[in-house]
């Protein structure tokens, strides 16, 4: 079973009539690789739930996307809800880019940072730090797709046509959750840039910030929970421009 529930603790982790069994407290989407949140205990995950709830929580992805972005730093404030043409079959999720559409939609937010651009099998593409400030489904592949940027790789938001990178380029790299007297700050190295799959196709074009270390990592993470960092090329997306 290739569940990560069977890939990290007892076969039967994911039911609750297991003796040792796993909560998870978030989720990630399939295709999206990366660090998760899981507790070993009810007590425990309501502890980490309230946090998420309260959006005391701070998570930061790693993104390529197709194309080269037009700004340093962005808020994305597109409504997110799901895509009535496919409410009987995949469930995709659809942002609202214009006040003149009438889906149903939630507020969702996201903060993104260009950290370099480049090339990938020739075609242009730039390597974001996302922030998402609410969590809706597919929030972040949605947003990447309003503004023109596809994530690369995502199949379902390139309708079906970005099917040669072999994974969608999306990792949930570091998480710090606040629950009770302790703040917990996980981080992960992001596997691109070990992965030869990725190597052979890739060539840098400009940093604009370093960020492969876990230090420089931090530093950006930094930058990009700044309310507004001066001197940088911003551009703001809603439905009012």
């Amino acid at each position: 079973m290739n569940t990560v529930a069977y890939q990290i603790a007892r076969c039967d982790s994911h039911l609750s009539t297991s003796s040792q069994p796993l909560h998870f407290v978030q989720r990630l989407d399939y295709a999206t690789s990366g660090v998760l949140c899981m507790a070993k205990s009810r007590p425990a995950a309501a502890s980490a739930g309230k946090a998420f709830e309260k959006r005391l929580t701070r998570k930061y992805y790693l993104a390529i996307v197709r194309g080269h972005v037009g700004f340093e730093l962005a808020d994305v404030d597109y409504g997110v809800g799901a895509d009535p043409e496919t409410l009987h079959s995949n469930h995709k999720m659809l942002a609202r880019t214009s006040s003149s559409q009438t889906i149903q939609v939630r507020s969702a937010q996201t903060r993104m940072l260009l950290l370099e651009t480049g090339w990938y099998q020739r075609s242009p593409v730039s390597v974001l730090l996302l922030k998402p400030i609410t969590g809706r489904r597919h929030q972040l592949r949605v947003h990447c797709n309003a503004i023109g940027h596809t994530i690369l790789g995502d199949y379902t938001y390139s309708d079906r046509s970005d099917c040669s990178p072999h994974r969608m380029f999306l990792h949930a790299s570091r998480l710090v959750l606040p629950v009770d007297k302790e703040v917990i700050d996980v981080q992960t190295k992001t596997p691109y840039f070990s992965d030869e799959g990725f190597l052979q196709h890739w060539k840098s074009d400009r940093v604009a910030y370093p960020y492969k270390t876990k230090g420089d990592f931090n530093d950006v993470c930094d930058v990009i929970d700044k309310s507004y960092v001066l001197g940088v090329n911003y551009k703001m997306y809603n439905c009012t421009n």
